[in-house]
């Protein structure tokens, strides 16, 4: 079956009315395949979001979908008890298979999903102003307020370890023992820069086994472009990417929305010297944040933001290098040495975070409970 074939079989079984026209790619994002199915209902044009999960990163896609299907369906519930306007372009809404179920695996046994597109909208890579950091980060925050009280079982934890500083320490501690692609010598500097700091590696798991910060529902990947901006009037709309929300630590969320927004430079950056924290794009989205959360997080979690912003740039560059070492196995790369260039972007911004830790946590002091 061709390209054009098997995107028709995906878009007729899901639940979508009318007829499908064509189904057209959409090159965003480093792990699942991306397809734009455009259909006629009832004479007029309706776009839809179809995607084939990555099996090789989510092992287990039924259970990131089952998680995905209870989050969406619990804020949709949350908008409409709160009688919020425009529901349908303020949280991702799943369209069933023909069956039901929220998901359809097709004859090669891949996994597709649908979502209903939000018109009118679009994401961003990098934050501009202020403003616009703090509008991301709230919404960020409201998700977590949002998802707060979701009710039982736990949600399946779909990548285990996922957001485990020592499991990523000790992950690409193996990849290095391993060589696999034989990359080690050209970067020796940067898995020393990691070694380096082990020290703090199992900080917040240490006060979570304390019982001073929870486990909650967290989105998982809290980057500036899994929020959806409206492109009429600039207001963020809803956040997007749900496949790792599990269970976490909020603040894990805000150190990973930190790394990528509160600095203009890209993640893959290669000139290090751009890559710096910008201290009114930091306060922009720790104020956004905690006024998103609203009365949800504890004292506790709020007292580590700023670590968490200096661990996730650590933990992530982990991730790159591991994956550079191991041959580019998991994130997509468009250039060679590409996830070197990201971890040492990724090590670049978590050494100034590190720089400017005392300076970030009187910021953060300063802010009021809900900023």
């Amino acid at each position: 079956m061709d390209a054009n074939g098997r995107q028709r079989a995906v878009a007729e079984a899901f639940a979508i009315p009318g007829r499908w026209i064509a189904s057209e790619p959409l090159r965003t994002g480093w792990i699942n395949e991306t397809w734009i199915a455009h259909f006629d209902v009832a004479g007029r044009p309706r776009r839809y979001v179809q995607q084939r999960i990555n099996a090789h990163v989510f092992r287990e896609p039924w259970r990131v979908m089952e998680n995905v299907a209870r989050v969406t369906a619990h804020v949709l519930g949350v908008l409409e008890r709160a009688g919020t306007p425009e529901r349908d372009r303020r949280a991702l809404r799943l369209v069933p298979a023909r069956d039901g179920t929220p998901c359809w695996m097709d004859a090669a046994g891949e996994i597709w999903r649908t979502w209903h597109y939000v018109e009118g909208a679009s994401s961003r890579d990098v934050v501009t102003t202020p403003a616009e950091a703090a509008a991301a980060a709230e919404a960020f925050g409201r998700f977590q307020s949002q998802v707060s009280d979701l009710p039982g079982p736990r949600l399946h934890e779909t990548i285990p370890h996922f957001q485990d500083a020592r499991a990523r320490f000790e992950q690409l501690r193996e990849a290095a023992r391993g060589d696999a692609a034989g990359r080690l010598g050209d970067c020796r500097p940067e898995l020393a820069f990691a070694e380096a700091r082990e020290a703090i590696v199992d900080r917040l798991n240490q006060l979570a086994a304390a019982g001073r910060i929870p486990e909650r529902v967290t989105h998982g990947d809290t980057k500036i472009n899994n929020v959806l901006f409206d492109d009429a009037t600039g207001d963020v709309l809803c956040v997007i990417d749900l496949d790792t929300v599990m269970p976490g630590f909020a603040v894990y969320d805000f150190g990973d929305l930190a790394r990528t927004a509160a600095t203009r430079a890209a993640e893959d950056e290669r000139d290090l010297s751009r890559v710096q924290v910008e201290t009114d794009l930091f306060e922009a989205l720790a104020a956004g944040w905690l006024r998103g959360a609203g009365d949800r997080l504890q004292p506790a979690e709020r007292a580590e933001l700023v670590f968490a912003a200096r661990l996730l740039p650590l933990m992530i560059g982990m991730r790159f290098l591991a994956d550079h070492l191991a041959g580019d196995r998991y994130f997509r790369c468009d250039r060679p040495a590409h996830n070197l260039d990201r971890a040492r972007a990724q090590f670049a911004l978590a050494a100034d975070f590190e720089r400017r830790g005392g300076e970030l946590d009187e910021r953060v002091g300063a802010l009021g409970s809900h900023s």
